[in-house]
């Protein structure tokens, strides 16, 4: 059979509905493109095509298996089925669009400890639902664990009832317990290869496996307070092997009593990950920390079509301004001077804050006029986000109004949260005045977990 000219696709439109867009990577069987998704208003989505012959290609059960499945923290499926294209005939399935994946990240330097304990809540989280759901993940690896606008999301689309092979593996990976030949997918089995991710996150290394029974050899590089985590998720007795529910409780505990961590940033030549909103449960100790970082680099064309999908950087950098690295979701009263460190995936709970700093010169202000304002934005905050406030969260944005009411310039003039700073900079720099209005306006937001409020005020000349 010949070889399918997967690149020279781009254009095509898939079941009358999904135009290729751009491709992005593939095999010999299979391949992913930028597509849309969305009526009116048409938004980006990713599309992978699979060849029906394959041995992946009569997975359209498993697919529609996933799109039933509702969680913050799991990739959204929206449409699957069967089409031709060029007289080839394709197994699709139409997903969310993922900006960027962890395993480029690693591919350049690895985790800081603090970044992975943000990543653990929703990855976990996301693991429990789908094992409540009599399902098992079957690939968990960084190539499958993305950022999708705010939040950190696993892939789905391989998911499997539990005793499954799961969909195109017939035999074990880098990543699949020793007893998956004999098992097939197990709940157990996602809880080995959360280990071994573990252990590449903060290492960019893999776990040495010794003899069948034996444990596997950890990098001397892993962290010591991520030692026990790891070797319970890596004992090669799936009876002897931590349950996932034991290894939330050994997070919780971990978060209870918080390693103190230096602060930390990348090697320079290393992308961070940009600002995301990714958090769960306010209640648990490593919450507060809401802005993960995102992946800054896509998969390199031809990639691996089961690895997630990503973003062209062309089409990111013009759908998305640049935002510096930030994160922090904050208290009123800061618990130490500290400041944060850069993080990546979610996880809820206080995080130590720096105080409040004062303005950069002392303002007189005079309060707004009725209709002064013509049209003001407040900051899209996600509700996991507001979950995290102690307090109230204040920021504070000097915007210059140009004689058409428009803000042609926006600073921040205070904060005490990166994470917030950068949304309300967002919402302030669409804000509308009379024309009347022109001059230096200070935008007073304040955060609570019950809502945002904004006290607008003219710079007295």
């Amino acid at each position: 059979m010949m070889p399918v000219p997967w690149m020279l696709w781009e254009g095509q439109v898939v079941d009358l509905c999904f135009p290729l867009r751009q491709y992005i990577g593939g095999t010999d069987r299979s391949a992913v493109y930028l597509t849309q998704y969305g009526d009116p208003e048409p938004r980006d989505a990713a599309i992978k095509l699979i060849l029906a012959g394959a041995p992946e290609g009569e997975i359209l059960p498993e697919w529609k298996r996933a799109a039933r499945l509702s969680h913050p923290n799991l990739l959204r499926l929206f449409r699957s089925g069967s089409c031709r294209v060029n007289q080839t005939a394709l197994r699709y399935v139409v997903t969310e669009y993922a900006e960027e994946d962890l395993a480029a990240v690693l591919a350049e330097r690895a985790l800081t400890t603090v970044e992975v304990r943000e990543m653990l809540q929703p990855l976990l989280e996301a693991l429990a639902y789908i094992h409540g759901e009599g399902l098992v993940h079957g690939h968990l690896k960084p190539a499958n664990i993305m950022a999708v606008g705010d939040q950190l999301k696993l892939s789905v689309d391989g998911i499997s009832l539990v005793g499954e092979p799961g969909n195109a593996q017939s035999t074990a990976g880098r990543y699949d317990p020793p007893e998956f030949g004999d098992r097939g997918c197990s709940p157990v089995g996602d809880v080995w290869s959360f280990g071994v991710t573990l252990v590449e996150a903060l290492t960019q290394r893999l776990p040495i496996a010794g003899g069948p029974k034996e444990e596997p050899v950890l990098p001397e590089t892993l962290p010591a307070e991520f030692l026990p985590m790891a070797r319970a998720c890596l004992r090669p007795d799936p009876r002897r092997r931590a349950s996932l529910g034991e290894v939330l409780a050994q997070f919780q505990r971990m978060g209870r009593d918080p390693v103190e961590q230096p602060v930390v940033e990348p090697p320079a030549p290393a992308r961070k990950w940009r600002s995301l909103a990714l958090v769960s449960a306010a209640a648990l100790a490593l919450a507060a920390i809401l802005a993960v970082p995102r992946l800054a680099h896509q998969s390199p064309p031809g990639a691996p079509a089961d690895q997630p999908v990503v973003a062209p950087a062309s089409t990111r950098e013009a759908a998305k301004p640049e935002t510096p690295p930030t994160a922090e979701v904050v208290e009123s009263q800061p618990a130490s001077s500290a400041p944060a460190v850069a993080v990546v995936p979610t996880a809820p709970a206080p995080v130590a804050t720096t105080p409040d700093p004062a303005p950069h010169a002392p303002l007189r202000s005079v309060d707004a006029k009725p209709g002064q304002v013509v049209h003001e934005v407040l900051p899209d905050v996600t509700d996991q986000a507001r979950r995290t406030i102690r307090g109230t969260v204040r920021i504070h944005v000097r915007a210059s109004v140009d004689a058409s009411g428009r803000v042609s310039d926006a600073q921040v003039e205070s904060q005490n949260s990166r994470y917030f700073a950068n949304l309300t900079l967002q919402a302030a720099r669409q804000w509308s005045f009379e024309a009347d209005a022109a001059g230096e306006w200070l935008l007073r937001f304040e955060f609570t977990t019950k809502g945002t409020t904004v006290h607008p005020a003219r710079v007295a000349q």
